[in-house]
């Protein structure tokens, strides 16, 4: 994708399929543009008197060009003015990809002369809108490619610099979280834990970042049992990759953890068939992290980032994990297995307290898609947040807050740890049925991490499945995270500069 942010007056359109994009609000004056055509000029005015253009929230309009600049006039209704937000252009860039999709358009021209702060909701709009995951699906010979806008122009009457930024910055995110859509939407057969270990590996060294890939030997040696437990029922190894980004100046490292349970069948504690096959993205923490580390690794902040993705999958065997096994964790601490559908926690357990003591991070953000519980509380539009530290939190909410990609504090109390302590051992790995569920996954997560500020995320409900958000597709993967992430550590490397 090619975007570029240039003033009105020297905006040039190709001769490939294009058009021109133009916000509309319910109330002011709105597609008063420079750059239509006086032909288009007088048909909007006529369609404005019919009461075919409202400006109405999300509402879109496509009109054919009847001149010979561009092809056609895209029409994003915002709604109120004082109302409209960067998630609300992102939300009618989304719906208008249809549009766009349906003529054919390949070069877009976003006039966002009215909104310049705004603007780079225009591109995530677009570049998440027209994600597609198509690679399974047989063409016909005599069936074109679907057409895709390739070129985005943001036009402005002036301080392009900060939008430009902002919107190179959009493009990495968004490319970097359609990137971890593929990874997630892959099915098992194809994404195991080595392959997933491979593309991630892959991906860091095409950016010139450090990586390495812990197989099943060297995670014995380095006792993760907790770990290990999990990956025991597969005949497809575990693997724990590590990916570091370096910034020789900064003296302040973030780490990001996510889960990559390539699929989870439950083990022992099997799962109901229905909706089973949705276990493919239990791997969504996994790609989150790793698209994030993507897009960090081209903007180049001033801070250190460690990425570390344990996966394997979670299956039923011979030689699988049972309920009732006791597991020792890379810290030392012993856990009481009662479900073995409860496993996130026992991956994530050793990938935590193996990144703190390796790597030393002054930050540390895990990412699962951990409990059925958090979508049962919050849903598919917001993530779960848990974290004892009150300006980790803040930080996060603020950076899903600018992202659209949300995050809703749930409090991890001490009388809630009591809860899995174990009988036969330090910890166990479930409390009591039907009682804050996903908090008790914080809990357990806690004992891991020591004095680290640290923060989980429970992203069950946001990975997949979110309905009425005009920019994704509800059949697959969202790619949660990817920009929260990238936002967050971006925020949080100025901050300590």
């Amino acid at each position: 994708m090619i975007v570029n942010v240039t003033p009105r007056a020297k905006l040039a359109f190709p001769e490939a399929p294009c058009a021109l994009a133009l916000p509309w609000f319910e109330d002011g004056p709105s597609g008063d543009s420079p750059l239509l055509d006086e032909a288009d000029a007088l048909a909007i005015e006529r369609l404005r008197e019919k009461g075919l253009l409202r400006g109405k929230l999300e509402e879109t309009y496509f009109l054919p060009s009847a001149g010979s600049t561009y092809d056609g006039v895209l029409f994003l209704g915002l709604g109120k003015r004082d109302a409209c937000t960067t998630e609300t252009v992102r939300r009618a860039a989304g719906r208008g990809c249809a549009a766009l999709s349906a003529h054919r358009i390949e070069m877009v021209a976003f006039d966002a002369a009215s909104l310049p702060e705004h603007a780079h909701g225009f591109v995530e709009g677009v570049l998440l809108g027209q994600y597609r995951f198509d690679q399974y699906n047989e063409r016909k010979q005599d069936e074109p490619p679907a057409p895709q806008v390739d070129t985005i122009a943001i036009a402005l009457e002036s301080g392009a610099h900060a939008a430009m930024r902002h919107c190179e910055q959009a493009r990495l995110a968004c490319e970097s979280a359609n990137w971890a859509r593929d990874l997630a939407n892959t099915p098992p057969n194809d994404m195991t834990p080595s392959r997933l270990a491979g593309a991630v590996l892959e991906m860091a060294e095409d950016a010139g970042c450090e990586g390495e890939v812990f197989h099943r030997d060297q995670l014995e040696e380095l006792e993760m049992g907790a770990f290990l437990g999990v990956a025991r029922g597969s005949v497809e190894p575990p693997t724990l990759s590590v990916l570091q980004y370096k910034h020789a100046p900064a003296a302040q490292t973030v780490a990001l953890v996510g889960k990559g349970v390539t699929f989870d069948t439950g083990g022992i504690s099997l799962k109901p068939g229905q909706d089973m096959h949705e276990m493919k993205f239990d791997m969504c923490g996994a790609a989150a992290v790793a698209g994030a580390f993507r897009a960090l690794a081209a903007l180049r902040p001033a801070i250190n980032v460690v990425c570390v993705i344990p996966a394997c999958e979670n299956a039923p065997g011979g030689h699988a994990q049972r309920p009732g096994d006791v597991v020792r964790a890379y810290n030392g601490k012993t856990i009481e297995v009662h479900n073995t559908d409860a496993e996130g926690r026992l991956l994530l357990a050793d990938a935590l307290a193996y990144t703190i003591r390796q790597h030393h991070p002054d930050r540390v953000v895990d990412l699962a898609t951990l409990t059925g519980a958090c979508v049962v509380a919050l849903g598919h539009y917001a993530a779960g947040l848990m974290t004892g530290d009150d300006a980790l939190a803040q930080s996060l909410d603020a950076a899903g807050a600018i992202t659209g990609e949300r995050v809703w504090r749930l409090p991890l109390w001490d009388e809630y740890g009591k809860l899995i302590e174990g009988v036969h051992a330090d910890l166990c790995n479930i409390g009591p049925p039907k009682e804050a569920g996903a908090i008790l996954g914080g809990c357990f997560l806690k004992h891991f991490v020591g004095d680290t500020p640290w923060a989980h995320l429970d992203i069950a409900g946001t990975a997949w499945g979110g309905k009425n958000i005009p920019y994704l597709d509800a059949k697959h993967a969202s790619g949660y995270g990817v920009r929260l992430l990238t936002e967050w550590v971006l925020r949080t490397s100025e901050e300590t500069v």
